[in-house]
């Protein structure tokens, strides 16, 4: 049996704490695949963004433009 009085503490939290795991972050990866598809994400947005306001203007000059003009 272990001495420590964590690890015979009979709590859940004791009993994880004794496992002894360190306590260091685990091995850094390269965020440039991450930062890609965000940048790909973001520049599909803006473009249907784009699309949208555009195609939304077209109309609303349709029905606008035809009510004055008639």
């Amino acid at each position: 049996m272990p001495a420590n009085a964590v690890e015979n503490s009979g709590s859940l939290t004791g009993h994880i704490l004794a496992q002894g795991w360190a306590d260091t972050p685990s091995e850094r990866r390269s965020n440039a695949k991450v930062m890609i598809v965000l940048a790909a994400a973001l520049g599909l947005l803006v473009a249907i963004s784009v699309m949208i306001v555009l195609l939304a203007g077209d109309a609303l000059d349709g029905l606008v433009g035809g009510a004055l003009n008639g």
